[in-house]
């Protein structure tokens, strides 16, 4: 062993017929086994793995057979051994007699403290066809801890400060506290409920501390995950992970993915309401229960799904302006509602988006624009809407081809158009740009300008092609995807950083515009 064992934290390695599970601290990973050979691999790499999640070179495992056998063993994350472990005896005593033991290695001739081949072969754990460990006949190799002790201490990996390879957002330095790489992923990452990034890198997806990056938490999909979204789904936050034709849900509580069964012609929308939805070509959208199942909402001919409120689907016909909420899977619906118009004569020019139950539409109104709001009532057996607010604005009526929804903030873009959907307040931009992190990111003139909720320049830079933040922390770093050379990877930026830092390229150099006083109200 590399360095002595702490008695505490333990890992616990459950051995099962098909797979064997690691529990690290509460974290569970599972490792299949498919082939019976290999299982003290298995084990190895499952408990090597549990170690370094929680921060160690070694750690104390326990391992539990179905047969209620319990192995003591130790492993080593740096070397991927996994061996008995019997603790020091004082000078003197006698041994004492003990029950079956067992000692693996994964790593051949990796280290003196590594069984060897030849003992390899007497001390294997074997997989029996019962799904059980057995230990071979032949002796065992016990090794305890490494002479002249003491306790070890904990080795957090902490990601390394990096600098951001293209030009940096608005109001942000190029200087990242962090990164970790998410494998040219261009999946944005998202906050989780307590406020920790996730990075998604293939089938992980891992959350980490927002100030130093360390992991804090791990899932594995089975597929590659392509969308991310955090939903509430009976009441419950969940974090869904998708491809456009498969999703499963994690809990905060468990590692173990909720699968989804996704009809094969369906199409998923992991962000389009408060649940995720799957929708057919036959004018039906499924939305998505806790524990992977589904209900039928039927979408009304000439109509288009809006938004997934828990189980009731809003759904328009942005032609004529109805609006209907669709609470039970029969083909009978409910009555729609027709949108007020704002003023006798205006012409609806179409439906922008639904966010928590509020319909967004525009109105050409003569030679102004018109913003309507309005409330959709969570009656299901006749809908009714509310006119909530009327806001006029100048220039031509935004269209519906090019929304951009920001549920976590309230916030919709439409064209040049930014409307905070809960304040009902909109804004006439000076370009098209991009919706993320609470913020409108608009190019234009060579700048990249950072507009908040309220229609005002927050901060401005002049390197064109500046990074969008996918999420901000609470404590104000950006957390921004980019693609080096090598990979991609996440930085989490600070606005300033510790010394002056030089651009990537001469046009691309870092800004020095500091968030505003408005920011931080």
């Amino acid at each position: 062993m590399s360095a002595a064992v702490h008695p505490w934290p333990v890992i616990t390695l459950t051995f099962g017929a098909e797979q064997i599970l690691a529990d690290a601290n509460g974290e569970v990973l599972t490792y299949p086994v498919i082939d019976g050979a290999a299982a003290p691999e298995v084990a190895a790499d499952a408990a090597a793995e549990a170690c370094r999640r929680l921060g160690l070179a070694v750690c104390r495992v326990q391992g539990h057979t179905e047969d209620g056998s319990v192995f003591e063993m130790v492993v080593d994350a740096q070397l991927g051994t996994l061996e008995e472990h019997q603790p020091p005896e004082s000078p003197g005593a006698a041994p004492k007699r003990r029950g079956l033991r067992m000692g693996v290695s994964t790593r051949a001739g990796g280290s003196r403290a590594a069984v060897t081949k030849s003992q390899r072969g007497r001390t294997a754990v074997v997989w029996g066809s019962v799904g059980v460990l057995v230990l071979a006949v032949g002796t065992s190799t016990v090794v305890g801890a490494q002479d002249g002790g003491g306790e070890p201490v904990a080795v957090v990996h902490t990601p390394a400060p990096a600098q951001l390879p293209v030009p940096s957002p608005a109001g942000w330095d190029t200087y990242a506290a962090w990164s970790t790489p998410m494998g040219g992923s261009e999946v944005k990452a998202v906050l989780d409920g307590k406020g920790r990034p996730v990075s998604v890198d293939g089938h992980q997806l891992t959350g980490h501390d927002p100030a130093t990056g360390v992991a804090q938490w791990s899932r594995t999909a089975p597929f590659t995950v392509t969308q991310t979204a955090m939903v509430t789904v009976e009441g419950r936050s969940r974090l869904a992970a998708a491809t456009g034709k498969e999703l499963v849900l994690f809990e905060e509580s468990s590692p173990e993915p909720v699968r989804v069964e996704v009809p094969q012609e369906a199409t998923v929308v992991v962000d389009g309401g408060t649940v995720p939805r799957l929708d057919l070509p036959t004018q039906k959208s499924l939305l998505v229960s806790t524990d992977g199942g589904t209900v039928s909402r039927v979408v009304p001919a000439a109509a288009e799904p809006l938004e997934a409120q828990g189980e009731d689907l809003i759904a328009a016909d942005t032609e004529v302006g109805k609006v209907w909420r669709i609470g039970t899977d029969s083909a009978a619906l409910p009555t729609p509602a027709t949108l007020p118009a704002p003023s006798p004569g205006a012409e609806l020019t179409g439906i922008l988006g639904s966010v928590e139950g509020r319909v967004v539409a525009a109105w050409k109104d003569g030679r102004q624009t018109v913003v309507g709001f309005y409330d959709v009532d969570e009656a299901t057996d006749a809908t009714s809407v509310k006119q909530v607010a009327v806001r006029e604005l100048t220039g031509p009526p935004p269209t519906a081809s090019s929304v951009q929804i920001d549920r976590a903030h309230g916030l919709l873009l439409a064209s040049s158009v930014l409307v905070d959907v809960e304040a009902t307040t909109v804004h006439r931009l000076e370009g098209q740009g991009t919706l993320s992190a609470g913020y409108a990111w608009v190019t234009a003139g060579g700048e990249q300008s950072r507009i908040n909720r309220h229609g005002r320049t927050e901060a401005t830079t002049t390197a064109e092609q500046a990074a969008v933040p996918d999420v901000i922390t609470e404590t104000g770093m950006a957390l921004t995807r980019a693609k080096s050379a090598a990979e991609g990877s996440l930085y989490a930026l600070l606005v300033s950083g510790p010394t002056p830092t030089a651009g990537p390229s001469p046009t691309a150099s870092p800004s020095r515009t500091a968030i505003s006083e408005e920011s931080s109200r």
